[in-house]
C-alpha cells in the first residue's frame, strides 16, 4: 500500500467526523478499517459483523464513494467486506 492510502482514508474520516454526530461517527464509521490500492482506484472497507456491514452499505456507502472520488479525482471502486476473524 502506498503511503497516500492511509492519508486518503483519513481525509474521509475527518469529513465524516464533521458531518455526523459523535455517536454516529463512533458507532458506524470510526471502527471501519480500510485497505487502499496503490493507485487509489479501489478501497476495501472491513466491517466487524454482518449487521454493521448491511447498515454501512445502506446508510453510508454512496456518501463514502462520493467522498473517495472527490478526494482522488478519479472513479474509486468501493468494496465492503467482513473483517477477518482474529485467531486467539
Amino acid at each position: 500500500m502506498s503511503s497516500s492510502g492511509p492519508l486518503f482514508w483519513q481525509r474521509c474520516l475527518d469529513t465524516f467526523r464533521q458531518e455526523l454526530t459523535p455517536q454516529q461517527f463512533n458507532t458506524w464509521i470510526k471502527p471501519l478499517t480500510a485497505r487502499v490500492s496503490d493507485d487509489l482506484s479501489k478501497v476495501t472497507l472491513f466491517v466487524a459483523n454482518r449487521f454493521k456491514l448491511d447498515w454501512v452499505r445502506t446508510q453510508y456507502s454512496s456518501r463514502i464513494s462520493n467522498m473517495l472520488e472527490k478526494f482522488s479525482g478519479q472513479p474509486v471502486a468501493l468494496e465492503l467486506a467482513l473483517a477477518p476473524k482474529e485467531t486467539p
